[in-house]
């Protein structure tokens, strides 16, 4: 799932399954530049590669259960720094439940996960830049990915002041992609899980600034994302440019 940190491109704006093994799924070792883009997870983190299941239930991959999860960050500029993402339910109903997840108490994201399973993202918001981007249509983890597949997703966003959510600020697009890349070992200090590897990518532009955002994230089936690598930069005309990176690691989640 994308977790960018909405804030950079915001303060732009203002400067200007069960466990993921099959008896017949294929196992895939990682290449080279995959193995070598995880290496700030640190040694002995990325173990063995496992069969790979199509994904069927991708909401089990995200698990949105009230509750939180505590990460060690490995990597970037906050590296020894523990990070909190709290998911707490909104609303639910016939289509689905609606989710809140919330970062550091200050970036929250608005998730849907339908009756088919599917996880969508819906919006984004920061409290200290005090605005929210929401995605039409929504950014979704479609069910039935198979190993090695990738999805485009085409989505028109737009940026809204918290004050005054009935007012578009800017608009823009976003091109996020999705790839399977394989199932593999994973070891955190929170245990050893069977984990899902996908690839997110995305390009968005909106209003004078511009956004790209890569990561590679491990998701374990009804437990969530267990270790993570990401890097974005965002530029705003001349007078504002950012890029970062960041690594991280499961600490601890809450029971199953």
């Amino acid at each position: 799932m994308i977790r960018p940190r909405i804030s950079l491109i915001l303060a732009a704006l203002a400067l200007a399954v069960a466990a993921p093994a099959a008896a017949d799924a294929p196992v895939v070792p990682l290449t080279k530049d995959v193995r070598a883009a995880l290496e700030p997870l640190g040694p002995g983190v990325v173990g063995e590669a496992l069969p790979a299941a199509p994904i069927n239930e991708p909401s089990r991959l995200r698990h949105l259960e009230p509750g939180t999860w505590r990460y060690q960050v490995v990597a970037g500029a906050h590296q020894s720094q523990e990070q909190t993402v709290r998911v707490e339910r909104v609303t639910s109903g016939d289509q689905g439940a609606t989710w809140e997840v919330v970062t550091d108490k200050e970036e929250i994201q608005q998730l849907k996960v339908t009756t088919d399973h599917e996880v969508v993202k819906l919006s984004q918001s920061n409290e200290r830049s005090d605005r929210i981007v929401v995605y039409r249509p929504g950014l979704v983890l479609e069910t039935g990915m198979s190993v090695g597949e990738s999805k485009t997703v085409k989505s028109r966003v737009a940026t809204h002041k918290l004050q005054r959510p009935e007012e578009v600020e800017f608009e823009g697009q976003l091109e996020y992609t999705t790839r399977y890349i394989g199932a593999y070992r994973v070891t955190t200090p929170a245990g050893e899980f069977d984990a899902r590897l996908l690839e997110h990518r995305y390009a968005m532009t909106i209003g004078p600034a511009k956004a790209n955002y890569h990561s590679y994230g491990f998701y374990a089936d009804d437990v969530g994302n267990v270790a993570e690598v990401s890097e974005e930069s965002v530029s705003a005309l001349l007078v504002y440019r950012h890029s970062s990176n960041s690594a991280r690691v499961l600490l601890s989640a809450p029971p199953r």
